[in-house]
């Protein structure tokens, strides 16, 4: 089995590529992406870049080098639902672009395992929906709005695109995200001042979910 694992930055995976030990970091076009073979399966993490627009051409690129069986996006998210706070986990069922107003459910075969493996593990999480935005959201009131009219729990700038790549080459497609700003006027601020420990807490689940998948 090949997984493809993908984060947008490698301050977001910095963690994960420590527990994963050994691995060989590799070019692919304008992305890096990292390989390495995971108690049997065939691992490969892909560094997105920020974006929709990037992150949509890193898989599709991606994609025509590897066979990949699944794919799973992890990483950092603005607050939308007041009710989060940062450090908490958004394990994602639906996706909806902001720029089109497309909606995208991701597998749930995955889904359902990711949620299996943080509830064993007595990890505290909320499964919704994620919008994705080509820009950071960094006003009260967009926020508030997209809360009213979406219902998301929380924002990013890649997973939809990254979605609607796996769904085009029919491969299941999961995410989940960890609330490292409250998406306002500080969410720059805020994010460097709390990306290493969303780093830690998220590489610490995926490496797990890993170990988990294979048990399972």
């Amino acid at each position: 089995m090949r997984i493809a694992i993908s984060a947008a930055h490698q301050m977001e995976f910095t963690t994960f590529l420590r527990f994963m030990g050994k691995v060989k970091k590799m070019p692919l076009g304008d992305w890096q992406h990292y390989s390495w073979q995971h108690n049997g399966d065939s691992v490969i993490l892909l560094e997105t870049g920020i974006g929709p627009k990037t992150a949509g051409e890193a898989l599709t690129t991606l994609l025509q080098v590897y066979r990949i069986d699944c794919i799973i996006n992890f990483g950092s998210a603005g607050m939308i639902d007041e009710s989060l706070k940062v450090g908490d986990a958004v394990l994602v069922d639906e996706i909806i672009d902001l720029t089109s107003g497309q909606i995208i459910s991701t597998n749930d075969n995955i889904t359902d395992a990711i949620s299996q493996f943080l509830n064993e593990q007595k990890k505290k999480y909320i499964r919704g929906r994620l919008a994705t935005s080509p820009e950071p959201v960094s006003k009260r009131a967009h926020r508030k709005k997209l809360e009213e009219k979406f219902g998301c729990y929380a924002v990013d700038m890649e997973a939809y695109a990254l979605a609607r790549v796996a769904i085009k080459h029919n491969i299941p497609f999961s995410a989940i995200k960890m609330i490292s700003d409250r998406a306002s006027s500080l969410t720059r601020l805020e994010y460097w001042k709390n990306i290493s420990q969303i780093d830690k807490q998220l590489g610490k689940i995926i490496h797990g979910f890993l170990d988990y998948l294979k048990a399972a």
